[in-house]
């Protein structure tokens, strides 16, 4: 339980809630880091203790507390660490909108409301207990990332089955990762994410579905968006990608036309399509990729295509450019005749009376690799029926 021993006035010491916390934040602490209500820093320190963290922000709404971390913090040395940072708020009060983290700490004053605590500004959370991690919550989801999380810690003295409560009304989905038996209470630790079905995760970037809108953001350090940008301006003027309608040098993101549809794989398996669906689809891909053979402009995943086009409405629609790159001996019409010829599509086209002459279509691919001509294009889709 939050008691009122104090490293001066009001700053609160760690005790076993604050050391049960942070082994979690050891283990979990990821990217930029927001250590709310910070205290004596102890959150905000173990969280540099991980490699994976960038960044950390120390803030409270007592000076006292800053000014006790940045004495604390001048006696360390951490080498992973990008930036410090210190803020003096009432919960997000001064922290922009813009600003958002991966990672949110938050060991809340928990206790309900005593008139005989001379010390409410470190230990009590509301009347009841709760108030305080209602509030958090609330404002804490315009800060996370996408794939963001929070590690908040509370107590059985705060009304658990009111929190869970809360939690399902925010639209967080928790995990119990910790917790703890004192005398009088549980300590109890979540790890918690925003529930949102709408989120997909690649391995560089994560897109966010906002009704007719997709989001891409960085995952990695990996992921460009100023190359996909580049490229799907090029390819858009061809009908070719997702329309682009925003590129956030700042953000590292795109936001392009949301394409709701099934994957190559899937709709040619579906058993409601039919040939005369499925060959037109072919022979626009086709076009397609040699449009951007004649660019120059390689996309590199295309003899493994499964997530890389979408058919919506009987149209194929070529998504993620982020790989792309020019080069004089593009392979875009060659490697989806790999995919064509591959046993993945066999037995799909076999069910659906397609035939591929394999044997033709590469003695072809041969012909059009060393001269990008039309007119193979011509004899390849003629290799389809």
């Amino acid at each position: 339980m939050k008691n009122s021993k104090l490293h001066s006035d009001t700053v609160y010491i760690p005790e076993e809630d604050s050391y049960l916390l942070a082994k979690e934040v050891k283990k979990y602490a990821k990217g930029d880091v927001l250590d709310m209500g910070t205290g004596s820093g102890i959150q905000g320190i173990s969280a540099l203790e991980n490699k994976n963290t960038k960044s950390v922000l120390f803030s409270d709404i007592n000076p006292k507390a800053i000014e006790y971390v940045k004495k604390d913090l001048a006696t360390k040395n951490f080498r992973n660490i990008n930036v410090v940072k210190f803020k003096i708020s009432d919960l997000y009060s001064v922290i922009k909108d813009k600003d958002k983290f991966d990672t949110i700490i938050f060991n809340p004053p928990y206790l309900p409301k005593d008139e005989l605590d001379n010390e409410h500004l470190i230990t009590t959370g509301g009347k009841y207990g709760w108030e305080l991690i209602e509030k958090f919550l609330k404002q804490s989801k315009n800060h996370l990332n996408i794939d963001g999380q929070i590690l908040l810690l509370f107590s059985s003295l705060s009304d658990k089955g009111k929190i869970d409560e809360i939690l399902k009304v925010q639209g967080y989905d928790k995990n119990l990762i910790a917790k703890q038996n004192l005398f009088m209470e549980q300590l109890y630790i979540y790890l918690l994410k925003i529930n949102n079905p709408k989120i997909i995760k690649g391995h560089r970037g994560i897109v966010e579905i906002k009704g007719n809108t997709a989001i891409k953001r960085s995952l990695t350090e990996h992921y460009d968006a100023n190359s996909e940008s580049k490229f799907l301006k090029i390819l858009n003027k061809h009908n070719i990608g997702p329309k682009l309608l925003k590129h956030d040098k700042k953000n590292n993101s795109i936001t392009v036309k949301y394409i709701d549809g099934e994957r190559i794989l899937d709709y040619f398996n579906n058993t409601k399509t039919s040939k005369e669906e499925i060959i037109p689809i072919l022979e626009k891909i086709l076009i397609q990729l040699f449009i951007m053979d004649e660019l120059k402009i390689n996309k590199l995943e295309l003899t493994n295509p499964y997530k890389h086009i979408i058919i919506q409405k009987n149209n194929p629609i070529m998504i993620d450019f982020e790989r792309c790159i020019y080069t004089q001996k593009p392979k875009n019409v060659t490697q989806f005749i790999q995919f064509l010829c591959s046993g993945k599509l066999t037995s799909v086209f076999k069910q659906k009376n397609i035939t591929i002459d394999n044997t033709n279509l590469r003695a072809i691919a041969i012909a059009y690799k060393k001269d990008l001509n039309k007119k193979y294009l011509k004899e390849i889709i003629k290799c389809i029926s």
